[in-house]
């Protein structure tokens, strides 16, 4: 089975998880003998020093596979990521000619010297990124003997300094481990980061390296090499000085200083952009169609830094979170565990914080329904948007707390379109608290009736979905029909069959997605809803009162 980034962060993590769990089960397990002259250390720490040995031979046997198995996963997603920009970045190049736009691509033999030196470039990305996961790997299963180690010893220190009991004694020689985390690689810097954390960086990092390469690749078949670095609501502070700009890409597609009175991508990167985890992006410059704007208002840089700052102490809610909540699971005393329980929910209410969205997802098509319009503004008045690194999805609606929890860190957060992302999930938002969509009989009626419809020319519309064909690219029509024939008839776009196949999940689906579509969908979308899916379209215009 093909895993995502966040799959194998979670991989990763919940090794990390268990080699801590397992290390304090051995612990609690084999618990020191109490006499009346006291704790007997020698003894315990006899037999502990035995389950250490066990312990080693153990991970090494276990964990040695599932490492290779993930790094080959990981090998796997960087190739996937070259092959995903190097798609979207054809639809840009074709839309910018469907525009005016005078490209020609270079001749064949220019493409094939230029495919040669790339596949030479991402293998050499995919052995250096794997070569560094071993050796993190390696380390992580050291550091877990060395920290056990330590708490083998340091328990008697800490019971002999008046710990108390036994439990107490042991949470205090293993409380350094479980606040930091199995911190087994070292940056330049000095700092030093958990297997996981590790992990999420190099593959985030090597993904969107392998991404901007598959861009790149494509630009250098048309001869293109401009390129602009996308302005968007809350830049990194080492990326600011760029967004906006029109830069020469030296490092991806083949550009030269020649090519223009532009800045090189490679002067830029040196200077810090495309840093770690960074979370901007470029996009192709096209003269003549594209427009740069590197202009920023003295409001906007305020909202920048103060976005900015609020997104670090996020973060450093967000680690508190996690080290207290380490402590509460792993600690052996019952009253350190309440303690710390205590601390990492106080933490959890700080990271949890909620924010209002910019107006810009609220730009709308010129036909837009009065009322989905008005309903859009009402639900996006309060503060409804949830931060939260740990979320399993980049973006979600959870009824539960009526709020739209995003994830920045997620792996996928960087490639979904903001606004029509946002607007989906809003509508889930306003479907729970206005309509009840799967309860409208009604729209559950036209979904039906649509699906017969629809599976009787099954082959006609999946052919509009085919390389080439009208809907290729459309992701709203591709999950609308997805959710229609569970998956029978679909794009790239799809939700799978085992979740909407849940009860009134299709239906929670389809109202987002058609919402989507009819509030900042492009012509084509529209124009096929009302054709192709008539029923459908009157249906959901009753559920929204118009």
């Amino acid at each position: 089975m093909q895993h995502n980034e966040y799959d194998i962060g979670a991989a990763f993590k919940a090794i990390e998880d268990e080699l801590i769990k397992s290390m304090i089960r051995n612990m609690d397990r084999h618990r020191a003998e109490e006499t009346k002259e006291g704790i007997e250390w020698s003894m315990w720490q006899a037999e502990q020093l035995k389950a250490l040995e066990k312990y080693k031979r153990d991970n090494r046997k276990r964990y040695g596979k599932q490492f290779q198995n993930l790094n080959k996963e990981i090998g796997e997603l960087i190739r996937i990521s070259r092959q995903k920009g190097n798609m979207q970045q054809e639809i840009q190049i074709l839309n910018a000619i469907r525009k005016g736009f005078p490209a020609r691509k270079i001749s064949k033999g220019a493409t094939a010297e230029f495919f040669k030196l790339n596949e030479r470039k991402l293998e050499a990305l995919i052995e250096a990124t794997t070569h560094d996961m071993e050796a993190a790997e390696t380390a992580v299963l050291r550091k877990a003997n060395d920290d056990y180690r330590k708490a083998i010893f340091n328990a008697q220190v800490y019971a002999n300094t008046g710990a108390g009991t036994y439990e107490k004694a042991v949470d205090m020689a293993t409380r350094d481990m479980l606040s930091r985390g199995l911190n087994c690689v070292e940056y330049a810097n000095g700092a030093r980061h958990t297997l996981a954390d590790y992990a999420d960086m190099a593959i985030r990092t090597a993904s969107k390296r392998a991404y901007l390469q598959g861009e790149g690749e494509k630009r250098q078949e048309w001869g293109i090499t401009t390129v602009i670095v996308s302005k968007r609501g809350n830049p990194c502070p080492k990326c600011l000085p760029f967004v906006g700009k029109v830069l020469i890409d030296d490092v991806w597609s083949g550009g030269k200083k020649s090519d223009g009175p532009y800045p090189l991508m490679s002067k830029a990167v040196a200077a810090g952009l495309y840093h770690p985890r960074c979370k901007d992006s470029h996009t192709t410059y096209f003269p003549g169609i594209s427009t740069a704007d590197d202009i920023w208002s003295e409001k906007e840089l305020e909202d920048i830094g103060q976005a900015n700052q609020q997104e670090a102490e996020r973060k450093y809610a967000s680690r508190q979170v996690e080290k207290y909540g380490r402590l509460a699971e792993y600690s052996l005393s019952p009253e350190n565990q309440k303690q710390y329980k205590q601390k990492s929910e106080k933490w959890e209410g700080e990271a949890g914080e909620r924010y209002t969205v910019s107006d810009e997802i609220k730009v709308y098509r010129d036909d837009t329904p009065e009322k989905m319009i008005d309903l859009v503004d009402k639900y996006t008045e309060d503060e409804f948007v949830v931060l939260k690194e740990t979320a399993e999805h980049a973006y979600a609606y959870d009824p539960d707390t009526d709020t739209i929890v995003v994830n920045p860190a997620h792996p996928l957060y960087e490639y979904y379109d903001y606004r029509e992302v946002m607007i989906h999930e809003l509508a889930h938002r306003i479907d729970h608290n206005e309509f009840g969509s799967p309860m409208n009989v009604q729209f559950t009626d036209a979904i039906l009736e649509s699906e017969k419809r629809l599976l009787k020319d099954a082959d006609r519309y999946n052919k509009l979905f085919a390389p080439g064909g009208e809907l290729e690219y459309n992701n709203l029509i591709s999950d609308i029909l997805g959710c229609l024939t569970d998956n029978v008839i679909v794009g790239d776009a799809y939700h799978e069959s085992q979740y909407i196949g849940i009860p009134g999940y299709s239906e929670l689906e389809v109202f987002a997605n058609v919402f989507t579509a009819l509030y900042q969908g492009d012509d084509v979308t529209v124009k096929f809803l009302k054709e192709e899916l008539g029923e459908l379209y009157l249906a959901f215009l009753k559920v929204v009162g118009e």
